[in-house]
């Protein structure tokens, strides 16, 4: 694993450090492999290829409901559970404790839809808290390798560091709030031209370097984010599901205020 002191400076500056190769390759296998037998058996997945999603969310709703009670069972691999709360808390500093519902299956189909970064369902899990510090952090891994364009979730890196003195904002109204600013004025606009790249939305807003990042990577790699950055889920443009994991870490009063806040989607 890389520094320590390195880590907490990425986090501080971009809000998100890529680990590479920590995360256990052979548990991560056995998490796909129950999440593909259960593909097949609701022919999600058939005669070796996944259906096709015509949107960002677009599964079957029995397939979900399976889904959520397979990231439940026993048998289910624990990936990126309590283990990682040692390492949470020396780099933001703060008791910080598994958020509920705990590691969630994050599952997008493949779509035939052109690959762009969207406009809308940029939010944040939890609302702002009207601190600087960091309220905790989420992390996200891999079941199977996820390429450009391949369903990953997008961030707007240095996002976290906005907007951070007024408390109890939304993702509405922080959003609201952004697009005073060019940056995001352009970005959330939805009659804008498409922007095919991630390149192309490098920019900045009150003084703050931001980039969008598409969080790709394979089996063993590890995202931590903090859970002030802007985030969405992206079109699958390839030709298999993008399956990974994620899990929430907030600081242990930050929990307890927002026990009942659910993820949008990622």
């Amino acid at each position: 694993m890389k520094d320590l002191d390195y880590l907490a400076s990425e986090l501080n500056e971009k809000g998100l450090v890529k680990l590479e190769g920590v995360v256990d390759d052979k548990e991560a296998q056995k998490a796909y492999d129950l999440i593909l037998d259960l593909a097949n058996r609701h022919e999600v997945y058939s005669a070796g290829r996944w259906m096709q999603s015509t949107s960002r969310f677009g599964y079957p709703k029995p397939f979900r409901a399976a889904l959520n009670a397979l990231n439940r069972a026993p048998e289910f691999p624990n990936l990126i559970g309590d283990q990682l709360i040692p390492v949470i808390e020396q780099l933001i500093g703060q008791r910080v404790v598994s958020m509920s519902p705990g590691q969630q299956i994050l599952l997008s189909l493949p779509s035939e839809e052109n690959w762009s970064i969207p406009s809308d369902a940029w939010h944040i899990d939890l609302p702002k808290i009207g601190e600087k510090s960091s309220p905790g952090l989420q992390a996200f891994t891999f079941l199977d390798d996820v390429e450009p364009k391949g369903g990953a979730t997008l961030v707007i890196a240095g996002s976290h560091r906005l907007a951070n003195n007024s408390a109890n904002l939304s993702s509405k109204s922080l959003k609201r709030r952004l697009q005073e600013e060019n940056y995001f004025k352009r970005l959330l606009d939805p009659k804008r031209a498409p922007i095919a790249s991630t390149p192309e939305t490098k920019g900045s807003a009150q003084g703050v370097k931001l980039e969008v990042v598409e969080l790709c990577g394979k089996v063993g790699d590890l995202y931590l984010m903090d859970l002030r950055l802007l985030h969405t889920p992206a079109l699958n443009c390839a030709d298999k599901a993008r399956l990974m994991l994620t899990c929430r870490f907030p600081r242990t009063t930050i929990a307890a205020r927002f026990a009942n806040s659910q993820p949008v989607g990622g």
